[in-house]
């Protein structure tokens, strides 16, 4: 008797394919992700880079305008000392500074809703507004929305200690109903010596 013994190979190669096709997909998988990674690495690199760039080309333009200011009181016939300089470098700073204040307040502003008056007197920031108001709305929580914008802002609300409603008038333009309303912002006592003491460095160089 002649024993047959019969072998798939269609289905050993079937399996092999398989392993194969796997394993080309594993590694296009991973090449993917490879580039991808590097990909992102590049942008990462390339944002720091031009932030970086911008900082020192900011700071840099600061440098020019303040040896420009120094240059002027030269020829005025002025001396100018290390703390002129340093009183001219905190000039700089504190224009800055509220620069980025005043436009992180217009970017937290709510929708119809503008700035009549801002004043800074003796470390007290004074900001009167006008707003749209519908007739059934509180006047306090219009201003309140506001107010908590701000508070939520390190970069207007760090310098100051609080915050404070004063007043608000409801009146109609046009038969739209309209409410003006004034906040104050106090000044923390840091940040008040030291706008003082650049005043005082100020009117000391100038006299």
């Amino acid at each position: 008797m002649v024993h047959q013994f019969t072998i798939n190979l269609n289905r050993e190669e079937g399996f092999v394919q398989r392993m194969e096709r796997k394993r080309r997909i594993r590694d296009r998988v991973i090449l993917i992700s490879f580039s991808v990674l590097l990909l992102a690495l590049a942008i990462i690199s390339w944002r720091s880079d031009r932030t970086f760039r911008n900082i020192i080309d900011s700071k840099e333009r600061q440098l020019q305008r303040i040896v420009a200011q120094i240059d002027s009181l030269q020829q005025a016939g002025q001396n100018v000392s290390k703390e002129d300089v340093l009183a001219l470098a905190r000039l700089e700073r504190e224009r800055v500074l509220w620069t980025k204040k005043l436009r992180a307040l217009a970017e937290r502003m709510p929708e119809k809703m503008v700035i009549t008056r801002i004043t800074l007197q003796r470390g007290l920031l004074t900001i009167e507004a006008m707003s749209q108001i519908r007739p059934n709305e509180r006047e306090f929580d219009k201003v309140k929305l506001f107010m908590d914008r701000l508070r939520a802002t390190p970069l207007f609300f760090n310098d100051f200690k609080d915050m404070k409603f004063k007043e608000s008038k409801r009146f109609n333009h046009d038969d739209q109903p309209l409410l003006s309303f004034v906040i104050t912002c106090t000044l923390k006592p840091t940040a008040l010596m030291k706008r003082a003491k650049t005043q005082t460095t100020r009117r000391g160089r100038r006299g």
